[in-house]
């Protein structure tokens, strides 16, 4: 997302915005000592915004949520909002004053520098904006919705509030269980009634909960609350992902297919008779022959019922299409339906989607990562003029084998590389590579870092990135 960067001069003082096209606005120019005090000044609370440069939800959350009008409205009357990056400056003293450890995180601190709240991930705008509400909202502390329901509250509103602050501050088992023992404890007629809709339109969780099955057992009785509109969308969406898990072939590959479970869905697929628009035929025709395990039958069938398909399900289907990938005509024809659909998938998940096109494209060679040590590679680059080109892994670090076996046998990036930069590889749980980590203060897998010939760190990158991306982040720091 682009970011305008005004400069506002106010009365009292010169203030930089980073201003998220209309949206919440993050002070560049103040610190996390200053925004304290001005949040003090102006009666607000600060507001932490903690992402990394390689982080795609963080990117999610500045063109999605950050930007919504709503949003915008409530946090910039609200807060003083920072945006702080976690690996750089004074920001990694920050991240680990507050304990982050995933991105994006939100933390929110008051003018005494206490934090009064702190979750992470991505998410849409209302519940982004719910958790920041009853987050801050005193009668929505942990410490008096424990106090109200040891005291035997159990109004629907109020369970609803307590199990949501519990899952938010990430005690899941604690969260389901408060919901759960709620709903055990009401009567037919109850479960049914609309005050009580929240427990299946929030927390249920999948097809086999226990909450899900008495909605799919009980139409009649909830059809006089919601309506069939809403009943049949809610029922096809625990329906739907319970297929895709046969469709795309998991339980195939995984051995946990039983057929008996598979024929109980299809019967209450049929019992619910969903209209036509809501259809799961398409994808019912693609679980069939995933049984069969015939993998050119099975891309016969996908190739027929590709377009029919809603784009969300198309995603998910692509993401199995590694299948494939030991046969060079069906990798071909998988290939080719990535493409023509491509252009419809979320700029956020086109990583994913490069990922699966990597592994199937033929591979060539890897790039030449040089048998040197750190400062023999570093003092290589200074002498050609070059970066290093330095990747952190492990052994058993999945995505650092996927990068080998795709990434960099890309034969454009292969050329690139060993044209402009000293390759090196170095197991960061082995001989120079443990102190190294702690150097360059590694903390996921894999890392890479372009360093010059003086050791500084031009850039760094984390994760899996597939050929097209990680070239995209090449030259955003250099020309050549």
């Amino acid at each position: 997302m682009r970011f305008l960067i005004l400069t506002i001069i106010v009365l009292l003082s010169y203030t930089n915005v980073v201003l998220a096209q209309g949206g919440v606005q993050f002070r560049t120019d103040l610190n996390y000592e200053q925004a304290l005090a001005l949040a003090k000044k102006e009666k607000k609370k600060v507001f932490i915004d903690f992402y990394t440069t390689w982080c795609v939800p963080c990117k999610t959350m500045d063109k999605e949520v950050f930007t919504d009008a709503a949003v915008a409205k409530y946090m910039n009357a609200t807060f003083v909002n920072l945006k702080v990056d976690a690996e750089k400056g004074d920001g990694i003293a920050l991240a680990r004053k507050f304990k982050v450890s995933a991105y994006p995180t939100f933390v929110v601190s008051n003018d005494k520098d206490e934090e009064v709240i702190k979750f992470a991930g991505a998410m849409k705008a209302p519940l982004f904006i719910e958790k920041i509400e009853k987050g801050i909202d005193p009668q929505y502390r942990a410490e008096a919705l424990a106090e109200r329901y040891a005291n035997g509250d159990r109004t629907p509103k109020f369970i609803h509030d307590y199990a949501f602050s519990v899952l938010t501050s990430g005690d899941e088992d604690k969260g389901m269980k408060i919901i759960n023992d709620y709903f055990n404890s009401l009567s037919a007629e109850q479960k049914s009634a609309a005050e009580n809709l929240f427990l299946f339109e929030r927390y249920a969780t999948n097809f086999r909960d226990l909450k899900t099955q008495y909605l799919l057992n009980n139409r009649n009785s909830f059809l006089k609350t919601m309506g069939a509109d809403k009943y049949n969308t809610i029922t096809r969406r625990f329906l739907r992902l319970e297929l895709l898990t046969y469709a795309n072939g998991f339980h195939f590959k995984k051995g946990t297919y039983v057929a008996e479970d598979y024929q109980n869905l299809l019967k209450v697929i049929q019992k619910i008779n969903l209209p036509d628009s809501l259809s799961l035929n398409h994808l019912i025709n693609i679980a069939e022959v995933q049984a069969t395990r015939d993998l050119k039958n099975i891309l016969d069938v996908i190739e027929l019922e590709f377009p029919k398909l809603a784009k969300n399900d198309r995603f998910l289907l692509i993401m199995m299409f590694t299948d494939f990938k030991e046969n060079r005509e069906l990798a071909n024809r998988a290939l080719a339906l990535i493409e023509k659909s491509i252009h419809e998938v979320s700029p956020n998940l086109h990583a994913a989607v490069g990922r699966v096109q990597n592994e199937l494209t033929p591979k060539g060679e890897i790039i030449n990562f040089l048998s040197v040590s750190y400062q023999e590679a570093i003092d290589l680059a200074a002498k050609q003029n070059k970066l290093v080109f330095l990747d952190c892994y492990t052994v058993w670090c999945g995505p650092c084998k996927w990068l080998d076996e795709n990434t960099f046998t890309d034969p454009t990036l292969k050329a690139y590389f060993d044209k402009h930069f000293v390759n090196i590889k170095i197991d960061m749980e082995k001989g120079e590579g443990i102190e190294l980590a702690k150097k360059l203060q590694v903390r996921a897998y894999p890392s890479m870092f372009f360093i010059d010939g003086k050791g500084n760190i031009i850039h760094k990158l984390t994760g899996a990135l597939d050929a097209t991306k990680m070239m995209q982040e090449v030259a955003s720091f250099t020309k050549k």
